[in-house]
């Protein structure tokens, strides 16, 4: 093979390279636009679960209350709004007192009618990872997955980290359109200072029942 033959066949590789490459980002971080499949079906209930409880202080943050006492502030301000919006609503975990991920999920798939709402914070090595991400696995989660990203957004000045699917435990094993909402980095001083704040984390529950809202409205993000 001459040296410019060669030289296209090495350019040639590259580009396929470099389109599987962008093909698997996309099957695992996607931002709002394009098709969600068929939604979450008809709902008038909200399984809320806030992370961590008890002896799983969950994240600890750069600075200030630990990711369980954050996730639940964040979850009884959602479940408040989610009330006064007309929805049924049952939380997981309504004290600070530490549920199983099995508990959790049985709560849901023993609820009729609901969708599966999973309230966390995020936590890095690297101290510059900030932004919000949502995660789901069935279809049917999709669509809610980036609703509710796409309202999240607005609550205050952070990265898109888009929606992902993954194999969590209390999204695998749930069969109800379920999705885990990363809501920042509690180990990014940015990020953390904004979550400390409780007006953030009344606009960010405030946000999340604009996204569930949304979906139950069937919009396409």
């Amino acid at each position: 093979m001459g040296l410019h033959r060669a030289r296209q066949y090495i350019s040639h590789l590259a580009l396929i390279a470099g389109g599987l490459a962008a093909a698997l980002l996309l099957t695992s971080c996607e931002t709002t636009g394009g098709y969600y499949g068929p939604g979450a079906g008809f709902f008038d209930t909200v399984v809320v679960d806030a992370g961590h409880g008890g002896h799983d202080r969950g994240a600890a943050a750069c600075f200030g209350a630990p990711e369980k006492a954050l996730t639940l502030d964040t979850s009884r301000r959602l479940a408040d709004i989610l009330r006064r919006n007309g929805f049924r609503v049952i939380e997981t975990r309504p004290g600070d007192r530490f549920v199983s991920l099995g508990r959790r999920t049985s709560i849901s798939n023993a609820t009729g009618r609901a969708i599966f709402v999973s309230v966390h914070y995020n936590c890095s090595s690297r101290r510059g990872a900030h932004g919000i991400e949502i995660y789901y696995q069935s279809r049917k989660s999709k669509r809610l997955a980036a609703n509710i990203l796409k309202e999240t957004l607005r609550a205050y000045g952070t990265d898109n980290r888009g929606i992902k699917s993954r194999g969590f435990y209390v999204i695998r094993n749930n069969r109800r359109p379920s999705v885990l909402c990363e809501l920042g980095f509690i180990s990014n001083p940015a990020d953390n200072r904004n979550i400390q704040n409780p007006a953030v984390r009344q606009r960010l529950a405030e946000r999340v029942a604009a996204g569930i809202i949304a979906e139950k409205n069937g919009r396409q993000p």
